[in-house]
């Protein structure tokens, strides 16, 4: 009997201590899994910010002056305002739906309430909050006036519409969920035969839970230890981050960072290869002593990670080719919350990766020129909705050089030989018209060689003009030795002066349409000059 006892109370604590074994991730999971009475499953996480209606364009500056108390100027990474060659602030994003149709992303902020922000930037404590958000330097529901500079034109928004009573533009508190969206470019291949490219692509996406989810109190419970309390509040503590496959998290219906995020223009994504993956973490916020003297512990961060190949559309302008410049752009944006239930927000680390990616110069067969982080929307015609996204654009000019060295170049020298044919003897028709015939037969080989490398265009390029001119060019001296053959016989003087013509003005002529050409197709296309004057050079 004794033995049965000790046997049950040996199993018992078996079980005790594998339970308390179980990793706490597994039983921060498990907890979520089996609460059937939870509220939250619907909920999105939402912030209370004050908007204007609009928000500062700012870009990542690696090399950002900062200055302490003191006056000492120190560089450390982090954001800058843009601005233009006058100082003036430059909108990045529209935050009300009633301004997006009178306020453009890239508009010149003269002043608001009749305020240069110039002035205001000077105030050291002033500039943060500029940096941070323009709408907290002015009160909660005060009424706003812009003055913009648009194309060389002044524009005044008032605070009513021309047919309207009631003030419509106010500094408002608004909620709304705010993610962080961000992602990273691991690698691009351009394919502009098929008029797109694919990119490996890295994705962040961040949100935030507050006290009102579930998942938040167990995440303090469970995921947080060794808490060290003085007066009762939160001094010092430990925590776990917990990892999740996408297949399993989906299974608890929690809150989901990506949900309703897809890229613009998406042929396809390749999802054999898709690593992904959820982290679970506590976020917690330190207090001043002079209020509670502590953390505070109502917050969540759930955070969804994947890593994939996507081929994404693009329009390529191949006028120039192959001394074309091109723009690759990524989209991202939410096809299911519109502008007033959904703001993108991006951090930091976008923009630090992309001008990473820009130095590392990796496009094989493009130089990355520059690049291009902004806010942007996506109108849907049909719900007459629009839904906020970012996008992320590089300026990319192609490596020419190839195109000059194994196509140009050898269809040049090609020509020479061709118009060679007009210093033998113009009795040897023959051997003139093998030799332009010849040449013509080459010139065909290397068409075919330019149509693999692009798509069927509805216009003709510099390298199909180049090689246009170059069959007129070949077959020139067929002619010219047909005729120089035919009057040798009747004007044999004629007949010279016909052939000194063709040695001096043959190929010189040639040379000079293919440059002017070049000059004349790139002088139409402003943005892909520079690579051409590069190349003539």
């Amino acid at each position: 009997m004794k033995f049965k006892s000790y046997l049950l109370i040996l199993i018992f604590l078996f079980s005790s201590f594998k339970a308390f074994a179980l990793p706490r991730c597994e039983n921060f999971y498990n907890t979520i899994y089996n609460e059937s009475d939870r509220l939250d499953v619907y909920l999105d996480s939402h912030v209370d910010i004050k908007t204007i209606g609009i928000r500062l364009d700012k870009y990542w500056n690696p090399n950002k002056l900062w200055s302490n108390k003191k006056g000492k100027e120190y560089k450390v990474p982090g954001w800058s305002l843009s601005t233009n060659k006058e100082g003036y602030f430059i909108v990045s994003k529209i935050t009300k739906s009633s301004l997006k149709s009178r306020i453009k992303v890239g508009d010149i902020v003269l002043s608001i309430n009749d305020i240069d922000l110039r002035e205001i930037n000077k105030d050291q404590d002033k500039n943060k909050i500029l940096r941070s958000n323009v709408s907290n330097l002015f009160e909660a529901g005060e009424l706003i006036k812009f003055k913009l500079l648009r194309n060389e034109e002044i524009i005044e928004i008032d605070r009513t519409y021309s047919k309207a009573t009631k003030p419509n533009i106010e500094n408002t508190l608004e909620t709304f969920n705010r993610p962080l969206i961000d992602f990273y470019i691991n690698s691009i291949e351009v394919n502009e035969k098929e008029g797109s490219f694919n990119a490996s692509i890295e994705t962040n996406f961040l949100s935030n839970t507050d006290e009102r989810f579930y998942i938040t109190e167990v995440m303090w419970d469970q995921l947080v230890t060794h808490k060290k309390f003085e007066d009762k509040n939160l001094v010092a503590f430990r925590w776990e981050q917990c990892n999740f496959s996408e297949e399993r998290w989906k299974k608890i219906n929690s809150n989901n960072p990506a949900y309703g995020l897809k890229f613009g223009n998406l042929i396809r994504e390749d999802r054999q290869v898709r690593n992904s993956e959820y982290l679970i973490k506590p976020k917690y916020s330190f207090i001043d002593k002079m209020d509670t003297g502590g953390y505070l512990q109502n917050k969540g961060n759930i955070i969804f990670k994947s890593n994939s190949f996507y081929e994404i559309k693009n329009e390529f302008n191949l006028k120039t080719f192959p001394f074309d410049r091109q723009k690759i752009k990524i989209f991202l944006y939410n096809e299911l919350h519109d502008l007033s239930n959904f703001r993108a927000s991006i951090s930091h680390n976008t923009a630090r990766r992309a001008l990473q990616f820009m130095d590392q110069n990796s496009i094989q067969g493009w130089n990355i020129k520059n690049y291009n982080l902004k806010y942007e929307f996506n109108d849907d015609p049909n719900s007459f909705r629009s839904h906020d996204g970012v996008s992320l654009e590089f300026d990319i000019e192609r490596k020419s050089r190839y195109y000059v060295i194994k196509i140009i170049l050898p269809i040049i020298l090609i020509l020479a030989v061709c118009w060679s044919a007009v210093w033998i003897d113009p009795k040897e028709i023959e051997s003139r018209l093998t030799i332009t015939i010849v040449c013509l037969l080459s010139l065909i080989a290397y068409n075919f060689v330019i149509d693999s490398e692009l798509p069927k265009l509805e216009y003709l390029t510099i390298m199909d003009y180049i090689i246009l001119i170059s069959y007129i060019y070949a077959t020139i001296p067929n002619f010219l030795s047909i005729i120089s053959f035919n009057l040798i016989k009747k004007n044999k003087l004629l007949a010279q002066k016909y052939e000194s013509y063709e040695k001096k003005f043959g190929l010189p002529s040639y040379l000079l349409i293919v440059l002017l050409i070049i000059i004349i197709s790139t002088s139409q296309n402003s943005d892909h000059a520079a690579s051409t004057l590069a190349w003539l050079s």
